[in-house]
């Protein structure tokens, strides 16, 4: 018997020396409620059986006959699991796990100034990011941007917001006492970029490693927690969380995935605060992953008359637009989405905002074009150049719903902008700058706001030789960044449309600018 608990221990203790290793690799969490943990267990589970019958082939099939029955319970409850909790049983209740207000369009998203509009999309944001880091010689060998550039309401603006990363194990090993000391910050309606410096530095983030990275710090904290991937944001301080959503699964452990609250782990000191959904921080915003949220949206589409209707008469049954978008309002972030009829592809019968904090969703009944027909109309009216289009966002203009969307080239930047009648979406106003696509749409007759109404200040003449230039698109339109000789911790911003030579202005060149802060008014070559 002694030889049989010892034949026990070999066969099951090899496998479950495995399974912690990547336990701690995978971060599988340890509940019923997680498909990853139970696969893990019944590969060990058969791991361990077959080993058994190399170890002590006597042994075995008294234990193998315990360990088959349990691994036949467990699929078992698994299929039974999966029954109670599908959508065939279930369907109404899928459908009711997001509701709609009736939204008011005209009160909601009416804008009266185009160039207000947020248009720096990630691609664009990675790019300006890159730049401002490069200006930081001595931080580029040891870190990069993090590609993350997660959008939230900052202060009242759309705001990208993205953490430095370690740029390999070495230099997190070389960096880990002292931390990632900067963010970065992108402004969506201007383009302008920050490197932020950081009071406390960054110790725990998705470049760290071992129990310096946020998702296994989290988990060892709350093993038996499902959570999301964590999301890099700022309080209105600009100080750096990460935010992870706490699931739970819905109608039987093996149902649809539900926000029940979020993890608040400051990224500088590694505390975690957990809040329930209903007592979230204000400044919080990305609580409802927008994969769940687009999910649950084609739920209540698709099953408000039940699940056969779904898949047999179909009547009544929408779908979101297959897109989707973020919008701020009120200082919140929303997720926007058409929806169309499941038995039409060329129309919608309205759109949904849903708040990313607190599921708050809004139903628009106003019937456009799909998103899709928009985004292929923009391509068609510059076909010879071969622009992709970004998803758009509809918006209420001079009293009409209208998209607007950016047209990407190749290389993922921004070169044109487009405003296309959501109900005719044959008429399309594109130009290199906000303003410009809506004089285009409207043939130049708005009342929208202009820049001749922009404050007047005060600037100083400068002159000097530059000594570096780069040039960026920003909004359509290429921005210079240039220092001067015997001055390179100044870099000055110059736009193309303040001077048509200024493409052929270069370093080594003597200038005379006119200048407010960094920002140049006009230069001429000496």
């Amino acid at each position: 018997m002694k030889n049989g608990w010892k034949s026990i221990a070999i066969a099951y203790g090899l496998p479950a020396i495995v399974l912690l290793g990547y336990w701690y690799s995978a971060l599988t969490p340890v509940t019923i409620e997680s498909p990853e943990f139970w696969v893990n267990m019944l590969l060990y589970l058969a791991a361990g059986a077959a080993l058994m019958n190399v170890v002590n082939r006597t042994q075995a099939n008294k234990v193998n006959k315990i360990t088959g029955g349990i691994i036949t319970v467990s699929l078992l409850l698994i299929i039974g699991g999966m029954a109670v909790g599908s959508q065939v049983l279930r369907s109404k209740d899928y459908a009711s796990l997001i509701s709609y207000t009736e939204g008011d369009f005209a009160k909601d998203l009416t804008v009266t100034d185009p160039a207000q509009i947020p248009t720096i999309d990630r691609d664009m944001a990675e790019r300006l990011g890159s730049r401002k880091l490069g200006e930081m010689l001595n931080l580029v060998s040891q870190f990069d941007v993090s590609t993350e550039y997660t959008q939230i309401a900052y202060q009242g603006k759309s705001v990208r917001v993205s953490p430095l990363e370690y740029v390999n194990f070495f230099r997190w090993l070389n960096n880990r006492k002292d931390g990632i000391p900067h963010y970065v910050t992108v402004d969506m309606v201007t383009g302008e970029s920050a490197l932020v410096d950081l009071k406390k530095n960054i110790h725990y983030s998705h470049s760290g490693f071992f129990g310096d990275d946020i998702t296994r710090h989290i988990f060892f904290h709350h093993p038996t927690a499902m959570f999301e991937k964590p999301v890099f944001e700022l309080d209105e301080e600009g100080n750096p969380y990460y935010i992870a959503s706490i699931v739970k699964r819905q109608f039987s452990f093996m149902g649809p995935k539900e926000v029940i609250g979020v993890f608040v782990v400051d990224a500088s000191t590694g505390e975690i605060t957990r809040y329930d959904k209903e007592n979230v921080p204000d400044w919080v915003d990305r609580v409802f992953p927008a994969d769940m949220l687009m999910t649950q949206i084609n739920y209540n589409g698709q099953y408000q008359s039940g699940f056969l209707n779904s898949v047999i008469s179909k009547k009544g049954v929408i779908q979101n637009a297959g897109g989707y978008n973020y919008i701020v309002l009120d200082n919140d972030l929303y997720l926007y989405t058409g929806m169309t009829s499941v038995a039409s592809d060329e129309s919608n019968i309205g759109f949904v905002l849903v708040n990313s904090r607190t599921k708050e969703a809004k139903r628009y009944n106003v019937s456009t074009a799909t998103e899709w027909s928009a985004m292929e109309s923009a391509q068609g009216s510059v076909q010879e150049k071969g622009y992709k289009s970004t998803f758009p966002l509809l918006f209420n203009m001079e009293n009409k719903p209208v998209y607007l969307l950016s047209l990407k080239d190749d290389a993922g930047l921004i070169k044109l902008y487009a405003f296309v009648n959501a109900t005719n979406y044959q008429k399309v106003g594109v130009g290199n700058s906000l303003t410009a696509a809506w004089n285009a749409y409207t043939g130049g007759v708005t009342d929208i706001a202009t820049d001749e109404t922009k404050e007047i200040v005060e600037t100083k003449t400068i002159t000097g030789t530059i000594a570096a230039m780069e040039s960026v698109v920003i909004d359509g339109e290429t921005t210079y960044y240039f220092t001067l000789q015997d001055d390179a911790k100044t870099i000055y911003i110059a736009k193309v449309s303040i001077n048509k030579q200024l493409p052929f202005i270069k370093a080594g060149d003597n200038v005379t600018l006119e200048v407010d802060g960094t920002s140049v008014v006009s230069i001429t070559k000496n």
